[in-house]
């Protein structure tokens, strides 16, 4: 009988050298808008990547978005996103067909980012590249004129192709160009002042990537491992919209959300009267709302199968959107989601911020309400809630989504519908983020033109 071989010590270990890595080269490309250079609050930027470049690719995490804003006459202060929160919306099309469209772009982009990202990384890193700001429910003010000028770059990823699981480059080798429609939220939207600014102008706008261009040779092996055919394997969103009336005290809204595989449904209040206001924060802003409880059905079917509750600080509302987001168990979860602001009144129902309050200190996830929209208190961002959540929808046999897995619920030819049960509503607005699994799919020996499954 054989023996199996002992354990040996990583240390005792001797690897070969490095194996070569297949000839290529990398290089920077920065792709101009083909609708011009300047723009203002409101117009759309269309950047068209490259097609028909052999062997060719492009790592969208190393891909960035470039802008100069100036305003002219009034300065501004930054939502929380900081200038992720000009661009309101963003599309995908390839061949006159869609492959994605979001709508509220930045309301999400402020979710992911408070949800990932610490204070600390919003006042170094975030606050060179974005204008956040790490100690404080708002992102930097800018002074108007030549002298509030400011650059930014705007990691561009929250799109399929910079969501593809496991990461996949996209190629640039099919025969028709994908572009990207950029719109740019309207000023009222985008930042919180005083007074609105006569107008922000956006120059040298640009798409900075990085491309990889494989030799002959390697592509060929590429190409005959996959077949000509190039799987993408990704994660999209859809947004749908519901409104709340002051008093409500249920809301039942129809998704219509039709996918194969849906792996989860953020949800996300927002106030009304801060919504095209430019005295307050309108992407950033997210409150509680008098939520009580809330359950999504899929032809009939709860999830989960008994109601979230939300009561005292919220605890069971964030527990379900970080398991929804895979990092409940993550004990050095990196998150922005509860900042304290310090030096302002106690919360109340009559001034709108009932949150948990010690010695002043407002604990902004659960905050029920808007508070006050003028003065200092706007501009400290202490009218400011962060609370969010979730319904995971993916099943036990998943590990996450690094595996290539349809591991979510199909909700082909069903009824999706949200319900929540509340008490003491304002007027809000509720943003509905349905996370699904796509599939974007490149045949170079049949159209040679990206298609999506969903």
């Amino acid at each position: 009988m054989s023996q199996s071989p002992d354990a040996m010590s990583e240390s005792l270990n001797y690897p070969q050298q490095k194996r070569r890595s297949v000839a290529s080269r990398s290089y920077r490309v920065k792709v101009s808008p083909s609708n011009g250079q300047n723009f203002t609050a409101g117009q759309t930027v269309n950047i068209d990547l490259p097609s028909n470049l052999a062997g060719t690719y492009v790592n969208w995490n190393q891909c960035y978005l470039k802008m100069k804003v100036e305003s002219e006459t009034n300065g501004y202060t930054l939502d929380r996103c900081g200038a992720a929160g000009f661009i309101q919306r963003v599309q995908c099309m390839t061949a006159g067909a869609q492959i994605f469209d979001l709508p509220n772009w930045n309301v999400l982009m402020t979710i992911l980012m408070d949800g990932d990202s610490s204070p600390a990384y919003k006042a170094g890193v975030g606050n060179v590249l974005l204008g956040t700001l790490g100690g404080q429910q708002a992102g930097e003010s800018v002074v108007a004129g030549t002298n509030g000028v400011r650059t930014y770059c705007v990691p561009f990823v929250l799109h399929p192709f910079g969501m593809s699981t496991p990461h996949r480059l996209q190629p640039l080798f099919s025969s028709s160009p994908v572009q990207f429609k950029i719109t740019l939220d309207s000023i009222v939207n985008a930042v919180q002042n005083a007074t609105v600014p006569a107008s922000l102008k956006f120059s040298e706008v640009e798409l900075v990537c990085v491309f990889t261009e494989l030799s002959p040779g390697a592509q060929a092996q590429v190409d005959q491992m996959s077949g000509g055919v190039y799987n993408i394997l990704c994660s999209s969103y859809q947004n749908v919209g519901s409104t709340m009336s002051i008093g409500d005290t249920a809301v039942t809204a129809n998704l219509g959300i039709s996918v194969s595989s849906l792996e989860r449904i953020i949800v996300c209040h927002r106030p009304t009267t801060s919504l095209n206001n430019v005295l307050a924060f309108s992407l950033g802003n997210r409150c509680k709302n008098g939520l009580q409880q809330y359950s999504i059905f899929i032809n009939g079917e709860q999830y989960p199968a008994r109601p979230v509750i939300v009561e005292n600080k919220g605890a069971e509302a964030l527990a379900e959107y970080l398991l929804s987001d895979h990092s409940l168990v993550n004990f050095d979860k990196q998150s922005s989601f509860n900042i304290a602001v310090t030096g302002v009144t106690a919360p109340t129902k009559s001034n709108g911020l009932d949150g948990q309050s010690v010695n002043g200190i407002i604990e902004p996830f659960i905050t029920d309400g808007l508070g006050t929209l003028s003065g200092s208190v706007a501009a400290s961002g202490s009218n400011i809630g962060s609370f969010i959540t979730a319904v995971e929808l993916e099943t036990g046999l998943s590990d996450g989504r690094s595996q290539r897995l349809y591991s979510g619920v199909s909700t082909i030819s069903s009824t999706v519908n949200y319900r929540g049960v509340y008490t003491g509503a304002l007027a809000a607005q509720i943003d509905f983020f349905a996370q699904y699994t796509c599939l974007i799919s490149l045949n170079t020996r049949g159209t040679n033109v990206f298609s999506i499954s969903v």
